[in-house]
């Protein structure tokens, strides 16, 4: 871990910018994003890239990327611990990863990681699909896991995910039907009206982009048939069930861009690829935060308006 403290000239300045003097050959964007990596440390503790640093402040650096590597930090997607409170440990998982070791699936998983990551035994609380990225909460005791669940069932719980639809979403819409779930690799949405709030999807358009070009920095294919716009939306559940988020958006017209299996038409071919990001959970006693790596394939105000609504 590199580690520098802060001279008296860079006293009031922001981390994003005191940060040159640890990666000299970095620009400005490629230091923010060490920051909403969770890669940089003031003092032992992590900071905003907007953090104003006083001198003698330490800085460290956990995770050093290769000399002018700006684009595409090293190891940016792979799995790593988020938060940790004294009971719970919040840890990012990448797109294109399980969540759970399971049989007949090939690939790494989040949960045969815990143990190196954390350094004791842990226990997973949440599940996201494979081609979800963003945080899933371990116990790390019985008593994180009771508090969890009691909070869950309070709905005391908020979660906050960040999607890509297929379509111009114009205006936030509440998804409140039932789900049918049995046994189904399909979630069927039912007319009915779910009871229970905790069930409900809150769906809020952020921006609204043309398509093409943002097809084609994500890599998804363009057909005659694709969208002419990206909606970029932020979705809140508080407890949440299975496919919840990609059923509901796709009952109301606007699919996840690259979600064949609810509809998308820019759905790669036998590929499961979609872009939603479970980026902050806030629970009673702890908030876990983290930015999409697909964030930059937006035009800078979609990618503002996405990290003010996720912090909000």
């Amino acid at each position: 871990m590199k580690t520098i403290l802060v001279p008296e000239e860079d006293d009031g300045a922001r981390l994003d910018r005191a940060l040159a003097r640890l990666t000299p050959d970095m620009g400005l964007r490629g230091r923010r994003r060490l920051c909403e990596m969770h890669l940089v440390l003031v003092n032992s503790r992590e900071a905003a890239a907007s953090y104003k640093v006083r001198a003698g402040d330490a800085l460290a650096l956990c995770e050093e990327p290769p000399a002018g590597e700006t684009a595409a930090l090293p190891r940016a997607d792979a799995p790593r611990l988020v938060a940790r409170t004294k009971h719970l440990a919040f840890l990012y998982k990448p797109a294109a990863m399980h969540t759970e070791s399971l049989a007949g699936k090939p690939g790494e998983s989040l949960e045969a990681a815990l143990e190196a990551m954390l350094g004791c035994r842990a226990r997973l609380l949440n599940r996201l699909d494979f081609a979800t990225s963003g945080i899933t909460a371990a116990a790390l005791s019985p008593a994180g896991e009771e508090a969890y669940r009691a909070a869950q069932d309070a709905g005391l719980t908020q979660k906050r995910y960040l999607a890509l639809l297929e379509g111009n979403m114009p205006r936030p819409v509440l998804a409140d039907r039932r789900l049918l779930l049995k046994n189904r690799s399909r979630v069927l949405v039912e007319l009915e009206r779910h009871p229970d709030v905790r069930r409900h999807t809150h769906i809020t358009p952020l921006a609204v982009m043309e398509a093409a070009p943002v097809l084609a920095a994500l890599g998804l294919p363009a057909s005659g048939s694709a969208p002419e716009s990206i909606t970029l939306a932020g979705c809140v559940i508080l407890k949440g069930a299975r496919h919840q988020i990609r059923a509901h958006c796709a009952f109301c017209g606007f699919p996840l861009a690259g979600d064949g299996r609810y509809g998308a038409k820019t759905a790669p071919e036998g590929e499961e690829r979609f872009f939603l990001h479970h980026g902050r959970l806030i629970l009673p006693e702890a908030d876990a935060f983290c930015l999409p790596s697909w964030l930059d394939a937006l035009d800078e105000e979609a990618a503002r308006r996405a990290r003010l609504w996720l912090k909000a």
